[in-house]
């Protein structure tokens, strides 16, 4: 019964409920083909096809298809729900279903996404926080602070990177700067849940972690937006990690976001990188 309010759930977003629409209609062509099929084994013929036809039209598709448009305003209050009960099941990162509301409450009271940031940008941060705590949870080595303070440093370069934009004099491709911009807030809001994830695991704040966050997210909107944008000053978080697995981090990630959904094999590749480098197998540098 949770899996399938979960999945009722899911109806809020528009591309679910398109998924959802192709698939009510394929079948119901295809319980329109049966019913010719046992009209003609049946001796009627094809007679009443029209009949059929109306039948499946007007009283079955029809009535779903209304149905499932009206989930646009049912579905997040059920949500809602959900997530609220998730919240305070003491096993509530034991299974998928509740991660996935977990990591979707966690989201919605810890992030403010920048203005550039479009909902994909926010579907891929939610569906990478849920995957790295699945596979942090099934890999008893993987300690998830340490994945976290992983991405709090790759952060931490990339912005520092993308940032030398506020201090050149030269024209930029804004298409450029943006869809950088862009794969960069995924990551830093995925890095948000995260962090917010530890401490409501082990009840300790990542120290000036959501605080640096927040401030990433709107130093993105200002590198964006503005014309006139200070250099980016945030005093550093001072995370040890080789320089090769920040690298290999971004790279995974981008190569992720530039994916369209579902995008599962890049996804997979990000969770596979990020948990190598957390657990040294990348290199042997210690996370303070």
């Amino acid at each position: 019964m949770m899996n399938f309010r979960l999945a009722l759930s899911r109806l809020e977003r528009t591309d679910a409920r398109a998924a959802a629409a192709r698939t009510l209609a394929v079948l119901c062509a295809a319980g329109y083909i049966v019913t010719l099929a046992v009209l003609v084994a049946t001796g009627v013929g094809l007679r009443r096809w029209l009949f059929a036809l109306l039948v499946w039209a007007l009283f079955i598709y029809l009535p779903m298809r209304i149905l499932l448009e009206a989930f646009q305003t049912i579905a997040p209050a059920l949500r809602r729900s959900l997530v609220a009960r998730a919240s305070i099941d003491p096993a509530r990162y034991g299974s998928r279903a509740s991660i996935e509301l977990i990591v979707d409450g966690l989201f919605e009271a810890q992030v403010l996404m920048p203005r550039i940031a479009t909902p994909l940008q926010s579907l891929k941060a939610k569906e990478a926080s849920a995957a790295v705590l699945r596979a942090a949870n099934r890999t008893p080595r993987v300690d998830l602070s340490a994945v976290a303070h992983r991405c709090l440093s790759t952060v931490e370069r990339w912005t520092a990177d993308l940032s030398s934009w506020a201090q050149s004099e030269a024209p930029q491709d804004i298409q450029v700067r943006w869809a950088g911009l862009r794969s960069l807030a995924s990551f830093a809001a995925m890095c948000r849940v995260l962090t917010a994830a530890v401490a409501d695991q082990t009840g300790r704040q990542m120290l000036r972690s959501a605080e640096y966050l927040d401030a990433c997210l709107d130093y993105y909107d200002r590198l964006a937006l503005e014309v006139d944008v200070e250099p980016w000053n945030e005093p550093p978080l001072d995370i040890q990690m080789n320089d090769d697995d920040a690298a290999a981090i971004r790279l995974a990630w981008t190569a992720y976001a530039d994916t369209p959904p579902p995008a599962i094999d890049a996804r997979n590749t990000f969770v596979k990188t990020l948990l190598n480098t957390a657990t040294g197998q990348r290199d042997n540098g210690t996370t303070q």
